[in-house]
C-alpha cells in the first residue's frame, strides 16, 4: 500500500490532524500532490523507501515534508498555491541524485508529478564559506563591501591541487533578476538549461603547472575578491585578507578601479593571484552581488585545450538571448561545486541541478553575515579530518553566519 505522508505547517497541523464534528474547516484548501522519484537508466538500484521530498509554497516559504515508498512515490496533502517541489539523494558516498519542479502550480485538481533525478557525485573542493554582503563600517557611518572572499577546502581523503582551477559567476548577477534568458520553464514546471554556465564579466585561474599548490584533505585556502588588504585597521568588525597564505583575484590590466579593485597588500604572494584567462564584461572592477550571487569552481577536462577555446569567441562566448550580455560557456560537466543564494521574494534559479538543486535564502547584507557550510562532525570523526555536508543542494549544505569566520 502507498504510504502517504501530510506534514503541514504548525497553523495547520491541529486542524489538519485534529476531529472537528463539523468537518475539517481547511479541507476545501487542500489538493493533493503525488510525486514519483525518477532515477536515471543505469541507477535504478537506488530506488527505495524513505528519500525525502519537499514542497516549497513560494508565496510564504512554508516548508512540507514526505518520503517516498519502495516505489519511488510520495504524496502530499497541501493547500492552493505555487510550489517548488525537490528531492535530494545523496545514496551513499559515491552517488548524489536532485531533482527539482519550479512554478508547480496547485488549483483545485490533485496532480500527478514525475521529478526526474539528475546523478552527480560528491565534491572534492568545495565551497565552504562565502562573503559577499558586507559589513557596517563601524565606528564610522555607512557600510563597506570591498572586503569580500570565499574559502575553499578540501573534502576529500586524497590531496587537490589548485593549479589550473577556475572560478567564476553564474550570469544573471542576482537572483532578482526579472527576467533569467539563460533558462526556461517547461509546461509542466521543469527548468530547461542551457548545456553550458554562462559566467559573467570573467573568468579567474589558480596559477600553477600542476603540483605546485596542494591542498591536503580538511585544509581550507581563502581567496580575496575585491582587497587583499588588512580592513580591519579601519574598520573593525571586517577582515583581515593581507596573509601570505592567502589569495587574491586582481589584474590591472582588466580592471581599473582603485577603490572597488584594490591592489593586493604587501604580503600577498605574486604567485597567490589569480590570472584573468578570459573577460568579456565591460566592467572597471570585479564584484560580487552584495545580495545573491552564483558561484561556481571548475576545471576543463583531461587534455582539453582550454586556452586555445578561450582564444575562439565563436566557441567560448555566447550572448543572452534577448539581450546584450555576453559570457564564457563553461560545461556544467567542468563544474566541481557550485552555490546558489537566493534573496528576494521573487528568484530565479541560474545553477542547473546536478550542480546545486537548491539555493540558500539569505537574508541581510551589511552585517557581517556570511554563508557557511554545516559541518559532518560523524564522517569527520570516521575520517580523521575535516568533513563538511554535500548533497550539492545549497538549501540543505549551508547556514547564515552572523560573523565572518576570519573575523578576529
Amino acid at each position: 500500500m502507498k504510504r502517504i505522508i501530510c506534514i503541514i505547517p504548525t497553523l495547520l497541523l491541529l486542524a489538519g490532524c485534529t476531529g472537528f464534528r463539523d468537518g475539517h474547516p481547511y479541507q476545501d484548501d487542500l489538493q493533493t500532490m503525488n510525486i514519483l522519484a525518477v532515477y536515471p537508466e543505469d541507477y535504478e538500484e537506488y530506488l527505495r523507501s524513505g528519500v525525502q521530498v519537499k514542497a516549497e509554497e513560494l508565496s510564504n516559504k512554508n516548508t512540507y515534508y514526505a518520503y517516498t515508498d519502495a516505489r519511488g512515490h510520495a504524496s502530499f496533502c497541501v493547500p492552493h498555491g505555487l510550489y517548488r517541489v525537490s528531492i535530494t539523494d545523496r545514496a551513499d558516498n559515491t552517488a548524489l541524485f536532485n531533482g527539482t519542479l519550479e512554478q508547480v502550480r496547485l488549483t483545485e485538481k490533485d496532480l500527478n508529478l514525475d521529478v526526474d533525478l539528475i546523478f552527480s557525485r560528491p565534491g572534492t573542493i568545495v565551497f565552504k564559506e562565502i562573503y559577499f554582503g558586507g559589513c557596517p563600517k563601524t565606528p564610522l557611518e555607512g557600510t563597506l563591501n570591498n572586503d569580500q572572499y570565499f574559502i575553499l577546502h578540501n573534502n576529500d581523503a586524497e590531496t587537490q591541487y589548485l593549479d589550473g582551477l577556475c572560478f567564476g559567476a553564474v550570469d544573471p548577477q542576482t537572483s532578482a533578476s526579472n527576467q533569467n534568458g539563460w533558462v526556461t520553464t517547461s509546461p509542466d514546471g521543469k527548468l530547461i538549461f542551457q548545456e553550458f554556465a554562462p559566467i559573467n564579466e570573467c573568468l579567474w585561474r589558480f596559477q600553477g603547472t600542476g603540483t605546485d599548490f596542494p591542498l591536503e584533505p580538511g585544509e581550507d585556502i581563502v581567496v580575496a575578491v575585491k582587497g587583499a588588504v588588512d580592513f580591519t585597521a579601519e574598520f573593525p568588525m571586517s577582515v583581515n585578507l593581507n596573509k601570505k597564505e592567502y589569495f587574491a583575484c586582481f589584474s590591472r590590466l582588466h580592471f581599473s578601479s582603485e577603490t572597488q579593485h584594490i591592489s593586493p597588500g604587501d604580503q600577498i604572494l605574486s604567485s597567490h593571484i589569480l590570472s584573468v584567462p578570459k573577460k568579456t564584461g565591460r566592467a572597471s572592477a570585479f564584484v560580487l552581488a552584495i545580495t545573491s550571487p552564483a558561484l561556481v569552481i571548475f576545471r576543463p577536462e583531461d587534455g582539453f585545450d582550454f586556452d586555445a577555446y578561450l582564444a575562439d569567441d565563436s566557441r567560448c562566448v555566447a550572448t543572452v538571448p534577448g539581450g546584450s550580455t555576453k559570457c564564457v560557456k563553461v560545461p556544467w560537466e567542468w563544474i566541481l561545486d557550485g552555490v546558489e543564494v537566493f534573496y528576494s521574494t521573487t528568484n530565479n534559479k541560474r545553477i542547473e541541478p546536478s550542480v546545486d538543486a537548491g539555493a540558500f535564502s539569505f537574508s541581510t547584507n551589511s552585517q557581517g553575515h556570511t554563508v557557511h557550510r554545516l559541518y559532518d562532525e560523524e564522517a569527520s570523526q570516521a575520517a580523521g579530518y575535516d568533513i563538511y555536508t554535500d548533497t550539492n543542494n545549497s538549501s540543505n549544505d549551508f547556514y547564515e553566519r552572523e560573523t565572518q569566520s576570519l573575523h578576529e
